[in-house]
């Protein structure tokens, strides 16, 4: 029987590589959103995770929750099953641009498929935020729609969960709050079948294609000879209507699933030229099918939600494509050629990317692991061939099982790292950046006690004085992890 999971998560932090799941919520139901069965999952802080100070003044988990908690292995098990159960398609609100990649991280690092829970056994994702932006456009009668004070919407889940009168359990940012969240909004969605059935397309892979396909039907795209589209994110923002108009300049040659579009309602985009590579100075959206970009054809009835001045620079630069077609035809093929720059020292926590999909060999090591007993584990751990699958499952070992760092001296050596502001000795991760340290997060706290203790609560202060202590008494562990 197909399900909906309806799920969130709360963190240590924003990095999905090197920050931890520290809360997972789900609630399961069947297509007809009657509950089945939820579920809440508390996850120990690791020993290695130096805790963001405004992760956790903001969703106020502290030591006596987090100590109730299972250790992180155990939890990923648990969560990828949940995942993974057969016919589950899995939805948050800002899965797709959140949650989902810490999922993955979560997996990767645990010796588990990152990717399974994304198609395998009928299996698949939505996103409700890209979700909600399209009733917002086309459908406003699905809701009631919150405004700032500023007169502009807000599509924040605590926002819509307050004007709407969603039922909860608990506040804004508990795990299981947020999720009865989004299912007060799915039921509030779902009763306009139409174009519920609609966007449950747009993370369908074939039905997303299909929509791509047809693109060059409309009469604007047959007018100047290209695949012009509108594309729907909030990333866009709320004064240009969360909607650009784009066009369509093909697939990337080293990225197989990553579709290339350029946006056209930016004043200027095309003034801007590298004249060392005769190309425009853009940057490109990278699309994949199913994803949280939402693609609609320009049709009228969408071309009008557009602004009056996002439609004329639009017009504007279409024609400066038409005229410079040689260098935007040079321009295309350098995106098109792009690829990620390697980071030859990154972490073996942060290279799931880098590293590709998992082999079959490493596969089975993967599963020797799991099946192993508890007592055994470490001494099939050194004879495996894969470099990471032995790096990661040590530092498994040394994360949930009382392994000894010193045991593992590469991970000894990770910690030493966490303790300063070195660059040329921090832990580094997939997009170049790096790994949250002790002496970071304590600049962060002096800065809150500095600037922001007028706006903290009697809760949030005791939260603070208690990761103040935390990350000073990890700072000595770090120094010498044995």
């Amino acid at each position: 029987m197909q399900t909906f999971l309806f799920y969130d998560i709360e963190t240590s932090g924003l990095n999905p590589a090197f920050d931890q799941i520290l809360t997972f919520a789900c609630i399961r139901t069947d297509l007809s959103l009657n509950e089945i069965s939820r579920e809440e999952i508390v996850v120990r802080l690791r020993d290695d995770i130096v805790p963001s100070p405004g992760a956790f003044l903001t969703h106020r988990l502290d030591a006596q929750i987090l100590e109730t908690g299972i250790c992180e292995y155990d939890a990923a098990l648990k969560i990828h099953a949940l995942l993974n159960t057969p016919q589950t398609i899995s939805i948050g609100y800002n899965s797709l641009g959140f949650d989902d990649e810490f999922l993955r991280f979560l997996f990767y690092r645990n010796l588990l498929d990152p990717y399974s829970h994304q198609f395998a056994g009928g299996c698949g994702r939505m996103d409700m935020l890209p979700v909600t932006l399209i009733y917002y456009l086309f459908c406003p009668q699905a809701l009631l729609w919150p405004v700032l004070d500023n007169g502009q919407p807000t599509m924040k889940l605590e926002h819509l969960t307050r004007q709407n009168k969603f039922k909860t359990s608990g506040r804004a940012h508990e795990a299981m709050s947020d999720v009865e969240s989004v299912v007060g909004l799915v039921k509030a969605f779902s009763k306009h079948g139409k174009i519920w059935s609609y966007v449950q397309g747009f993370f369908d892979k074939n039905a997303d294609y299909k929509r791509l396909n047809s693109l060059g039907n409309s009469k604007l795209s047959k007018t100047y000879g290209m695949e012009l589209a509108l594309m729907v994110s909030v990333s866009f923002g709320a004064n240009c209507n969360y909607m650009a108009p784009v066009v369509y300049v093909g697939s990337s040659v080293h990225y197989k699933n990553q579709n290339l579009w350029i946006r056209l309602d930016e004043e200027g985009v095309f003034e801007r030229i590298d004249e060392s590579l005769g190309v425009y100075n853009l940057i490109s959206i990278r699309k994949k099918p199913g994803d949280q970009w939402f693609i609609l054809p320009v049709l009228e009835r969408f071309w009008e939600k557009l602004s009056p001045v996002s439609q004329a620079v639009c017009m504007r630069n279409l024609d400066v494509i038409k005229q410079n077609i040689s260098r935007f035809e040079k321009t295309v093929t350098l995106h098109q050629n792009f690829k990620y720059s390697q980071v030859p020292d990154i972490d073996p926590d942060a290279d799931l990317y880098q590293g590709g999909f998992f082999s079959f060999k490493e596969k089975k090591e993967m599963a020797a692991f799991h099946d192993a007993e508890a007592e055994s584990r470490n001494r099939i751990v050194r004879n495996f061939q894969s470099d990471r699958i032995r790096m990661l499952a040590q530092r498994i070992l040394v994360r949930n099982f009382n392994e000894k760092p010193g045991s593992v001296p590469e991970f000894h050596a990770h910690l030493k790292c966490l303790c300063g502001d070195d660059l040329t000795s921090s832990v580094k991760g997939y997009k170049e950046d790096v790994k949250l340290t002790c002496a970071k997060a304590l600049e962060e706290v002096k800065k809150i006690e500095k600037d922001g203790m007028q706006s903290t609560d009697s809760e949030q202060k005791d939260l603070l004085t208690w990761l103040k202590a935390h990350i000073q008494n990890q700072s000595v562990f770090f120094a010498d992890p044995f």
